[in-house]
This record gives structure tokens, sequence and C-alpha cells, in this order.
């Protein structure tokens, strides 16, 4: 307890100082929004258009939540800019890795301030940060997890804010729902059997107040769950070739309306959910289609000959997507006539000319750099996973153990696995799901790389056990 202590005052000497905190944060923000900053205007995406429509209009699509649209709208401050809106996502994601990074020993706001600069320069965290996308959430969430389970050093302010920020990032996007499903249980399994982790007060209690709050993230979803769920993954299905497999089998014997399609069911998610001339056209109604697609799902999962091909795909693609975090996924050039065009004018229209002048919209300008940056970013992973593995071994033989350097180091990887599989089994291989979590390799072996030098040098006084 002593030792605890000690620790704590340690750490809050090193960041009481507000000047050093207001340096380092700005610092910090101005790198994650680098890459914004060398576009001339945040990046956007096509879907980017309709998260403005949804929280501007007040309206929940069919596709998507529409948490996201009001985190615009808000952040925009009703439409004076977008500028403040990934600012604010920018800033939310370096509060939780600051807190991360504490957690496991690194006190010092600058040395922080370091990792992230650096994790900024070698990866495409930038990008992420600096698009217009929920993407941005899925780290804030993974990290709010691990911090409401595993740190005990929180204030019970950071913990209230923990858990706010938690609902925020579970509300974003539908696929947070299976990945707070898996790395929940995960910790309460690390909990459970690894008790040398587990110094969180009243862990159960909070392990409810997280289920609590992914229900109402979940209920807050509904609309755009009911609505869209089966289409999306009937989309997958088409890809891999099972919905085709399992349609001329049954079609003979059984009444689909999307038999009249058989024959020309693309093998591309994107083209089955949004090309003009997509089978889903079949349809009268959302209503009807989602109806049908789900006994179409239901039924394929009773066939074992399916079952193989959905778990061979399942590892196929998952292993595909760890593989696939290239930066500029998606970002085209939305000139006038394009409906993303249409909607920043009607909704930000000081910042038109911005918009129209970004480097994006000048493809030539903004994707000649990439090629190399995205050669750049495989290079660095695989030297950030050669490092945390020196690293690894020179905790254990010099710097002795740091159970919560290793938790943070496991934790990261397996979030990095169970995001990426989901995505790419449930929906579809993009480079845009795998930059969501790939910068945390990076990242990890810049931690490690601090506080190996702080154990080697005696430079904290917390030893971060």
């Amino acid at each position: 307890m002593k030792a605890f202590y000690i620790g704590r005052m340690a750490m809050l000497k090193a960041n009481d100082n507000w000047a050093v905190r207001v340096a380092t944060s700005g610092i910090s923000l101005l790198f994650l929004l680098s890459a914004a900053l060398w576009n001339g205007y945040p990046i956007v995406y096509s879907d980017s258009s309709s998260y403005l429509d949804s929280g501007f209009h007040l309206e929940t699509l069919v596709d998507r939540p529409i948490t996201y649209g009001l985190f615009i709208r808000a952040c925009s401050f009703d439409g004076w800019s977008l500028w403040t809106v990934v600012a604010a996502q920018s800033f939310l994601l370096a509060y939780v890795i600051g807190l991360s990074l504490r957690s496991i020993g690194i006190a010092s706001a600058w040395k922080r301030c370091a990792i992230i600069v650096g994790t900024s320069l070698l990866t495409g965290l930038p990008f992420m940060c600096g698009q217009l996308m929920t993407d941005v959430f899925t780290p804030i969430l993974v990290l709010t997890i691990y911090l409401l389970m595993f740190v005990d050093d929180l204030s019970r302010r950071e913990r209230m804010l923990l858990f706010a920020l938690f609902l925020l990032a579970f509300a974003t996007h539908m696929s947070h729902i299976a990945i707070t499903l898996v790395l929940l249980g995960l910790s309460a399994l690390v909990r459970w059997k690894w008790k040398v982790f587990a110094s969180v007060t009243r862990p159960w209690r909070t392990f409810a107040m997280i289920l609590l709050l992914a229900v109402v993230g979940t209920l807050a979803m509904g609309v755009s769950l009911a609505k869209s769920k089966n289409t999306f993954f009937a989309g997958r299905m088409a890809e891999t070739g099972i919905l085709q497999l399992f349609l001329e089998e049954h079609c003979a014997n059984e009444h689909y309306l999307l038999c009249q399609r058989l024959g020309s069911i693309p093998r591309s998610a994107i083209d089955f959910v949004w090309a003009k001339d997509t089978p889903l056209n079949v349809y009268t109604s959302r209503q009807e289609m989602e109806h049908e697609l789900g006994r179409i799902a239901r039924s394929s999962f009773t066939e074992p000959a399916l079952l193989k091909i959905y778990l061979k795909t399942t590892l196929s693609y998952s292993a595909q997507q760890l593989t696939c975090f290239a930066v500029g996924d998606g970002n085209g050039d939305f000139h006038k006539g394009t409906l993303l065009h249409e909607r920043v004018g009607l909704f930000i229209p000081s910042e038109l000319g911005a918009f129209d002048d970004a480097k994006q919209m000048h493809p030539a300008a903004f994707r000649g750099p990439l090629p190399l940056l995205n050669r750049l970013h495989v290079w660095i992973m695989i030297a950030s996973l050669l490092s945390i593995v020196v690293l690894s071994f020179a905790y254990r033989s010099a710097f002795g153990n740091v159970p919560k350097a290793r938790l943070l180091t496991l934790f990261l990887f397996i979030a990095l696995v169970v995001a990426d599989s989901i995505n790419a089994s449930l929906v579809m291989v993009e480079d845009r799901f795998g930059l969501k979590l790939s910068w945390t390799v990076p990242f990890i072996a810049f931690a490690l790389l601090a506080r190996a030098m702080q154990r080697a040098g005696s430079l904290n006084p917390a030893d971060g056990s």
C-alpha cells in the first residue's frame, strides 16, 4: 500500500504543472491532426455524407446509428466548423492513450507526448484521427474497457468520464457490440484466472456497469440494427460464395425472392449491398428484405458443409485483414455534384471553399505520397513487432516483471485480432478497418521502450506493478 501511495504521488507530482499539461496536450493534438492539416481540411469518406445528414436532420439512418451524427453536430457547434469535430475526437483518443501510458508507470507528460508524437509520425494514426468517420472510436472503446477493467489508480472523476466515453464510443458503430462482448468476456477471464493483474476495487460492479451501458448503447442503435444487420451479413455471405451455394440448393424447393437473381449475385459485398443493380432490388421494402435475409442466414448455420466454409473464410479473411492497414482507403475526391459536396455546402457553408481546395479533391496531390507512406508503415510494423519481442525478453531478464505493461501489450494485441476478425468475418476486408488498431503495435513498442529505459535508469520511483 505504501509503495502504491508513493508511486501515485510521484505520478501526480510529475503532472501537476498545468502549463506542461496544456503544452503536451497541444503538441499531441497537433500531430494527431497532422494528416488533416497536410490535407488542408478534415479527411472525408463517402459515409461522411450520411453522418452529416443524420446529425443535422436528426434522423437515424437505416444502416448506421445516429450517435456519430449527433457528435458531429455538437462538436461542429451546429455547423460552424468540421475542424472542431476532428480536434475533439483526437483529444478524446489522446486522453485515453495518456491514461493507459500512466497506468504502466510512464508518469511524465512529456514522455507520453513523445510516444504519441512518435506513433503519429510512423503510423496511419493521424489519417484515422483527422477523418470524419467513426473509426477513431474503436480504439477509444478498447482503451476505456482496459482502463475500467484493469487500472486501479483512477480518480472518481476519471472513472465517471471513462464510463461516459465508453457509452459514446460503443454507440457509434454496430461492430462495437461484438467487440465489447468478446473483450469483456476475456477481461473477466483474466481477472478470475490471473489475479495478479486484477487490482481494481469492486471489479464486478465495474463489469456490471459496462454491461449496463452496453445495453443502453445497443438500444440506442436499435433502429439501425433492426433495419440493416441481416443485409450486411448477406453481403458477406455473397462475397464468400455461401449465399450462392445456399440458394442453388434451396431455390428449387423453397420460395425466396432472391432466387430471381440467383445467376447474377456478385461475389462482392460492396456490389451486393450498394450497386445500382444490386440483387436487393427484388425486395419492395427493407422489412421484407431483412426478414428473408435473416431466414437465409439462420438456415445456412444449420448446414455442416456451409459451416465449414464459414470457418475457413473467417480464418482466411481475418488473417488477410491483419495485413491490410493502408491509409487513403476510400478517400476519393468529392467534387460538385456529389452528395457529400452538397451536404458540406448545406450544413457547413462557411467551409465549402476550404473543402474544395483540400488536397483530397486533387487526387494527384493527395494520393501521390501514399504508396511510399504505406510501404514505410509495413516496415515500421515489422520493426515494431521485432522490438516488442526483444523488449519483452528484456523485461523478464533485466528489468523484472512489469505486469501492467505486459497486460496492456496483451490486451491491445487481442483487441487488434478481435476487431479485425469481427469486421472481416461479419462485413468485409478493408484497409480502413485494419487502420483502426494497427497503430497500436508501434505504440506498444514505444511504450515498452520508454518503460524499459525508466527501469534501467531508475528514473521513476513507481514500479508499475
